[in-house]
């Protein structure tokens, strides 16, 4: 039994298919749900959404403005039904495959959270971060979007991002605070259109401002 979470910003044309491949690698699964929160698109994102809205494993929640990623996160997390919960992006670089394979992992290693780590990375900053999680956390891909939760052990670290760390807060205070995590490498598909995290300039100045607040924050 687990809940995925997944924050969406105009994401159109990704997220049919993503949710198609995440039902059918989950077929043999009777108790899951997949909580999906639109943050205020631009584009056609809740209009795809509509065509699964009829679905029972299936929860559409709508941001009246833009939140940000880890403010819907926040929000899927609190409204999932299950203890054990998988977060993913909706860019469709991720295999929907691993979703399972995170579940697994959980289950073997009795992980308070499992995290991804990429086959690659797309900014430079992005890697210098990367660094920094690994000296300081023993985390070696923080900016990851595929997180697996034990909610009952994450919940006495949350909130879960007052730093707007992009999502990396929890899983730092987990690490300080002694809760089991385990690590897996995941391939990543390059994605076809622009990321939704800006362009290459804007973006890497968002994950070096992220860089500094998590160093300040861990101190």
């Amino acid at each position: 039994m687990f809940s995925i979470v997944i924050p969406i910003y105009d994401e159109e044309k990704n997220l049919e298919l993503l949710l198609n491949e995440i039902q059918s690698n989950l077929i043999d699964f009777d108790k899951y749900e997949i909580i999906l929160i639109d943050d205020f698109s631009k584009d056609n994102s809740l209009k795809v959404l509509e065509k699964f809205k009829n679905n029972d494993n299936i929860l559409i929640l709508r941001n009246n403005e833009n939140k940000g990623q880890s403010y819907s996160i926040h929000k899927g997390i609190k409204e999932a039904s299950h203890n054990t919960i998988v977060t993913i992006d909706a860019d469709g670089q991720i295999e929907a495959e691993d979703v399972i394979k995170f579940v697994e992992i959980a289950r073997k290693e009795s992980s308070d959270l499992v995290i991804g780590i990429r086959s690659y990375k797309n900014r430079f900053f992005e890697r210098l971060l990367c660094l920094f999680g690994k000296a300081r956390f023993s985390i070696s891909d923080p900016l990851c979007g595929v997180k697996l939760y034990n909610l009952e052990k994450a919940k006495n670290y949350f909130p879960f991002d007052s730093h707007r760390l992009v999502g990396m807060e929890l899983a730092f205070r987990m690490a300080d605070g002694g809760a089991k995590i385990s690590q897996t490498n995941i391939d990543i598909r390059l994605r076809e259109d622009h990321s939704r995290y800006g362009s290459s300039l804007k973006g890497e100045l968002k994950i070096l401002r992220s860089l500094f607040k998590s160093i300040s924050f861990s101190k």
